[in-house]
This record gives C-alpha cells, structure tokens and sequence, in this order.
C-alpha cells in the first residue's frame, strides 16, 4: 500500500476522531490505528464501521493487487476480483466522505 494512501485513510481516521471528541487521535499512525479503531467504536459504532470497512477494503485491494501468483496463473479472475474491489473501495470512501460532509 502506498504511503500517499495511507495517509488518505489516516486523515479520515483522525477527522472521524476528532468529531466524536477522541484526545490526541493525530499522533495515532497507520501501524496503530486499531487502538484508535477501538476507542472510536466506543464511541460511534456506525464512524467505527464506516471507516473500518474503507481500511479493510483499502487492505484488501493491496493485497489483491500484489497476489502475483494468481495475477500469472489465472489473469482473467485476478482482474475481475480488482475491478469487484476497486468498486468497493470507491463505494467505501464515498460512505466516509458521506459521512463526514467532505
């Protein structure tokens, strides 16, 4: 994954943080982010399930991308799981973006 993105998905970790009132959710960084991940889901379950599934998602597309096994032996359902995941993702962030009125 990709550091650009990475900070993407920890700008909307740390806004949905600061809404719901979490102290000191910006020094959180991506290796930690399930402690935060935590304290929000205390907090609002449906921000904690919105944005948790954008990273899930994110997380599952790097992975998806990077399997060059499948990527070599069976190309025609390697792109067509991208394509299914990239339409996840989008649909995803457009829920945080939603959500957050950005």
């Amino acid at each position: 994954m990709t550091e650009e993105l990475k900070k993407q998905l920890m700008q909307n970790l740390h806004l949905m943080a600061q809404l719901n009132e979490i102290p000191n959710a910006e020094t959180v960084s991506f290796k930690k982010r399930n402690v935060l991940l935590e304290v929000l889901e205390t907090k609002n379950q449906e921000a904690h399930q919105l944005i948790k599934n954008l990273i899930d998602t994110a997380l599952k597309l790097d992975r998806i991308q990077n399997d060059k096994e499948k990527q070599e032996k069976k190309p025609d359902h390697w792109n067509a799981e991208i394509v299914q995941v990239q339409q996840e993702f989008l649909i995803a962030e457009e829920k945080v973006k939603t959500f957050l009125k950005i």
